[in-house]
């Protein structure tokens, strides 16, 4: 049997009942009768619950289901629109959608193709209701414009950042080891108001700064070395995530060309970058001043990718890009250049497409490299 109805909950936000419309819209137009939302952060987007357990039934004709278990029972009565009927399972929450749908008539639903586990499509698919039908991100494509709600919690994210990494620089010193200022920043962010790190922080030394997504480990700081930050606040339930990169005394002039190098690309790419470019076409705003300097070979990974409720969201500025750029996106924009048993430098700000340009929303200093 399907879960009981509980109390209705106090009006949504207008937001995430236009969101709802809209994902309705492209189920009806497909001609299925519903989908299947289980993705955490879409389901966070389209109906506003922020617990861990949660499924989203979106129908191509109102009324909408959520299922979750009792544990969010008082939670879910605060946190969601009341014409979405919600059912408090005691069972796996998708068997539930699945009767539910059965009962109602439904012949074909979606799901998420990249959040749906084989196991429980196994299950589904040996079990009698509706076919199944695989659809590609299509929350996420509604995610990537952002409300300016959204964008405004994100700029609160990034000046919680910057002002986490002002006191950051107070506190280098020579013995300090990588995890121990790890631990400081996670700390230094919660002071300053975020909720918790968007992501685990990156802190590496010296050579092993040439370690794109390093780990901090035990390697303490020595005098003549770079130290790079990579690191984020969530606010509000939307990140930030900011690079910078400095040194611990004189680098050396191999390292302060780098900088120099990287910095030119990435401020070649904010002044270039423009609401209908392509993800690709941004990319080469900064990969074709660091080819042109001898560090294109160099620079492995992409520009920049989106920000919202997830670090790492659409569109994508990378060269196998199918994005368009249009105004309400919210992007990293973070050329890197690594050189192996030397060091690297990365620098990454988070901006705003505008119709105009760019917002930038990170303001930490970068503009020459900052030697402590």
């Amino acid at each position: 049997m399907t879960g009981e109805p509980v109390a209705a909950a106090p009006p949504a936000p207008v937001d995430t009942v236009e969101r709802r419309e809209g994902v309705r819209e492209r189920v009806a137009d497909a001609g299925l009768d519903a989908l299947l939302v289980t993705g955490r952060s879409n389901v966070r987007y389209l109906s506003g619950f922020t617990g861990s357990a949660g499924l989203l039934v979106v129908s191509a004709q109102p009324p909408d289901y959520f299922f979750t278990d009792f544990r969010y029972q008082a939670q879910v009565t605060g946190e969601l629109d009341p014409a979405v009927e919600v059912r408090i399972a005691s069972e796996s929450l998708l068997k539930q959608a699945r009767l539910l749908l059965t009962e109602r008539g439904a012949g074909r639903v979606a799901f998420e193709r990249e959040q749906m586990s084989y196991r429980s499509w196994v299950e589904w698919c040996e079990s009698e209701g509706p076919a199944l039908v695989p659809v590609q991100e299509w929350v996420e494509e509604a995610r990537a414009v952002k409300s300016a709600a959204e964008i405004e919690a994100i700029r609160r994210a990034c000046r919680v950042a910057d002002a986490t990494f002002e006191v950051m620089l107070g506190v280098i010193r020579e013995g300090v080891t990588e995890r121990e200022l790890a631990a400081r920043l996670g700390l230094e962010l919660a002071r300053e108001g975020a909720d918790g790190p968007s992501f685990e922080p990156i802190v590496a030394f010296g050579e092993r700064a040439a370690l794109p997504h390093a780990r901090p480990s035990a390697r303490e700081l020595r005098r003549g070395e770079v130290v790079l930050f990579d690191f984020g606040a969530l606010v509000d339930g939307y990140v930030s995530d900011m690079t910078r990169t400095v040194a611990f005394g004189d680098p050396g002039p191999e390292l302060r060309d780098i900088y120099s190098g990287v910095l030119a690309a990435q401020e070649a790419a904010l002044r270039g970058i423009r609401a209908g470019m392509s993800g690709p076409e941004a990319d080469a705003l900064a990969r074709d001043p660091l080819e042109a300097a001898g560090y294109g070979e160099l620079f492995g990974h992409s520009l920049g990718h989106g920000i919202g409720l997830e670090v790492h969201e659409a569109p994508r500025l990378s060269k196998k890009s199918e994005d368009r750029l249009v105004p309400g996106m919210t992007v990293t924009v973070e050329p890197g250049v690594y050189l192996e048993g030397v060091g690297g430098v990365r620098i990454e700000d988070d901006v705003v497409i505008r119709e105009s340009g760019l917002e930038i929303l990170t303001a930490s200093p970068k503009d020459r490299l900052i030697v402590l």
